[in-house]
């Protein structure tokens, strides 16, 4: 059985970054549960890998990139095959100005994720944002943004 340590969650984590499909079968399990929170269409279950990978894709084409995750504190039940991350994520719609606050422009949250390991990889994750972080995601995620004109993802 593959130790589930504090290293092993950062790694797995960095592996995504990547994109590279055989070092994120690693720690990903093809079969794979992805939640997230919020009532917008990215909200809900993500199942299989390439339906979570998909995800992030759309995250990182509506970025451009400007985005970055930091991770506050990492806990690990071994025994029970879980782990606690706590993040803090920055980013900018591709065509926000740096230093745009409107909550359409920038999304800036932080939150929890829960994850459950099976033999070394995630099976499952779930995902929580602490205080106005639902709200927040949604108006980011919104198609509509805080000009009215629509979006395209």
């Amino acid at each position: 059985m593959t130790e589930l340590t504090r290293e092993r969650v950062a790694a797995a984590y960095a592996s995504l970054v990547t994109g590279d499909r055989e070092q994120i079968l690693q720690y990903w399990s093809p079969d794979v549960r992805f939640q997230m929170p919020g009532n917008h269409q990215y909200s809900g279950w993500f199942v299989g890998l390439d339906d979570y990978l998909a995800k992030m894709g759309k995250l990182m084409a509506a970025t451009g990139g400007r985005i970055s995750s930091e991770t506050l504190n990492v806990l690990v039940d071994q025994e029970a095959g879980v782990s606690i991350d706590v993040y803090r994520l920055d980013g900018y719609r591709e065509h926000a100005k740096e230093g745009a606050t409107s909550p359409y422009e920038r999304l800036q949250v932080e939150g929890v994720h829960m994850l459950r390991w099976e033999d070394g990889r995630i099976v499952e994750g779930r995902s929580a944002l602490f205080a106005d972080g639902v709200t927040q995601g949604n108006l980011w995620w919104s198609p509509v943004g805080a000009d009215g004109e629509r979006y395209e993802y």
